[in-house]
C-alpha cells in the first residue's frame, strides 16, 4: 500500500509539471502522415489510435513518466522477483520507443520527460532511498580518497 501511495505522488507530480509545461509552452507534434499508403489491421488500429490520441501537449511524453513512475516503484520492491523486474525494464523500453513508432511523441518528447520524472524521484523517494544511498557513496569515496 505504501508503493501504492508512493506512485500515485509520482503521478500527480509528473501530471503537474507536464501541464504546466503544456499551459506555458503548448506543444504539437505534426509527425502522423495523412493518408496510410496501405489499408491493414495495423493501420486500422492506428488510426483509432490517432482519433483519441490528439498531438497536441505532447512534450513531456506522460506515456514514458508514468510507465518510469511504475518502473521506479517496482523497482525498489524486494519481493518482486529478478525475472519480473527484467520483464518490467523491457516493457518500459517498449513503451519510450513505441511512442515514438506509432508516432504519438517524437524523441524530444521522451528525453524532456525524464527530468520531470527525475524531479518526481527526488521529492517521493530523495529522502527515504536516495539520501542514505548518496550519504553511503560519497563516504566510501571520502575513505579511499584519504
Amino acid at each position: 500500500m505504501k508503493s501504492f501511495k508512493k506512485l500515485q505522488v509520482y503521478i500527480m507530480i509528473t501530471q503537474a509539471v507536464a501541464m504546466l509545461c503544456y499551459i506555458v509552452y503548448p506543444s504539437v507534434q505534426d509527425l502522423r502522415p495523412a493518408v496510410f499508403p496501405r489499408q491493414n489491421v495495423f493501420t486500422w488500429v492506428l488510426g483509432i489510435i490517432y482519433t483519441f490520441d490528439t498531438p497536441t501537449g505532447v512534450c513531456p511524453s506522460l506515456h514514458v513518466a508514468y510507465s518510469l513512475g511504475i518502473f521506479s516503484v517496482a523497482l525498489k520492491d524486494k519481493d518482486l522477483s529478478g525475472w519480473l523486474k527484467a520483464a518490467l525494464t523491457l516493457f518500459v523500453l517498449m513503451v519510450c520507443m513505441a511512442v515514438c513508432f506509432v508516432k504519438q511523441h517524437s524523441s524530444i518528447d521522451v528525453l524532456a520527460a525524464l527530468p520531470v520524472c527525475l524531479l518526481a524521484e527526488i521529492l517521493v523517494y530523495g529522502k527515504d532511498y536516495w539520501q542514505p544511498k548518496c550519504r553511503h557513496l560519497f563516504s566510501t569515496v571520502r575513505r579511499k580518497m584519504a
